[in-house]
């Protein structure tokens, strides 16, 4: 009975500090001068589609940047147990991008992010662990896309490659 006050205590902590802190997720809630659109896309169409979705929450006004995307996403087999059966697996996408602005390429980029997981027996976690380190590993890959048009901002004349 005390543990189960003790929890609802600890999350009522935690919600104070994280509300008072002024915490923000990185995506949402800036303020940005630019807008970012997704003007053609190749490659992975899973991956392609959460960047473009992201790349929505940027709708500034002043500037309207476009971006061309070419993406892979690859998942390797990093470790095997003794029956040949994987138990780590290693989940890697690639990202080659274009950053255009009447129709000028200003910026022509490529990122790398991966990130390892276990295998595990039950099929449908281990697909949502998948899943996960793949938004996680998207979001890494906007806020580069973001990064460098902000710098383009900042810094008209320096080109990001």
């Amino acid at each position: 009975m005390i543990a189960k006050y003790l929890k609802i205590f600890n999350i009522f902590l935690i919600l104070i500090f994280t509300y008072n802190c002024g915490f923000k997720p990185v995506l949402v809630g800036s303020d940005y001068n630019f807008s970012i659109l997704v003007d053609k896309s190749s490659g992975n169409d899973q991956v392609n589609y959460k960047i473009k979705e992201k790349l929505k929450v940027v709708d500034g006004r002043n500037r309207t940047f476009k971006v061309i995307i070419n993406t892979e996403e690859t998942i390797k087999t990093i470790s095997k147990d003794l029956k040949g059966d994987p138990t780590i697996y290693e989940i890697e996408i690639n990202l080659d991008y274009k950053l255009t602005e009447n129709n000028k390429v200003l910026i022509h980029k490529s990122s790398t992010q991966s990130s390892t997981y276990n295998n595990i027996q039950d099929k449908f976690e281990l697909s949502k662990s998948k899943e996960i380190l793949r938004d996680n590993l998207i979001d890494n890959l906007v806020s580069d896309i973001i990064n460098s048009a902000g710098n383009l901002i900042v810094n008209p004349m320096g080109n990001d490659n």
